[in-house]
This record gives C-alpha cells, structure tokens and sequence, in this order.
C-alpha cells in the first residue's frame, strides 16, 4: 500500500502548482454537481488522506482520496462521477475479490498492481464490471 501511495501522490502532484489547482483539471460541471459530490464528503467515515477533509462544510472540492470509508456511508453507496477516490483496503485478493462481488455491479473497477499477475487475472475472471 505504501507504494501505491506513493505513486498517487506523484500523479496528484502533477495537477496542482503552488497549493491551486491547475487549469488543465477537469471540472465539475456545475453546481448541483459540486453540491452532490460535497454532500458526499459529510459523514464517510474514513480518513482523508489528500484533498479538502471539509468540503461538505466550505464547498472547496480538490481531487479527494479517502481511505476505507464506511461501506454503509452514502460515498459508498452512490456514483462518483467526480474527483472523489475511496480506497479500501484488504489483506487477501480474495476478501477484496468478495467484497467487490457482495455489493452491486460497478461501472468500473480498477486494479493497481503488476499488469499479467495472478492477483490481475483473478480479479479479471471473477469480478465484473460494466
């Protein structure tokens, strides 16, 4: 984990100069928008461990990456579609596999680790995505 953290912080890096957010960065695309993913924020029970921690209280939405929220948290039960990352640990690829399968199909599932690996090709044939 703590490599993937490290190219995180890297890549995120990579969309802010000096504290502000560079221009190429997407945006959201309009208010109501920025509410929902705001909202989203409140009461998700993780820890925040890059972007604005109290962007459901000021309205400053960065690019978020939230360790294990709550699963029962609305972040979690509820599309993205904005610049919000939850990450959720596990200590075997199986409880990962398990917990991606337990909860409703999502529109796209991400795995970081060694492209052609066993832990790449189990989560490729036993989870689905789409």
């Amino acid at each position: 984990m703590t490599e993937f953290l490290k190219h995180l912080e890297e890549a995120m890096a990579k969309y802010f100069k000096n504290g502000e957010i560079k221009e190429t960065l997407g945006k959201v695309i309009n208010d109501f928008h920025k509410e929902r993913l705001c909202a989203l924020m409140a009461d998700h029970g993780g820890t925040v461990i890059a972007g604005n921690p109290n962007a459901h209280e000021d309205k400053n939405l960065l690019p978020t990456v939230i360790m294990n929220p709550l699963v029962t948290s609305p972040l979690m039960q509820e599309e993205i579609f904005g610049p919000i990352l939850p990450i959720m640990t596990y200590k075997t690829i199986e409880e990962a596999i398990s917990f991606i399968n337990s909860r409703d199909k999502p529109l796209a599932l991400y795995f970081y680790g060694q492209k052609n690996s066993e832990n790449m090709n189990k989560v490729m044939d036993q989870t689905s995505s789409g």
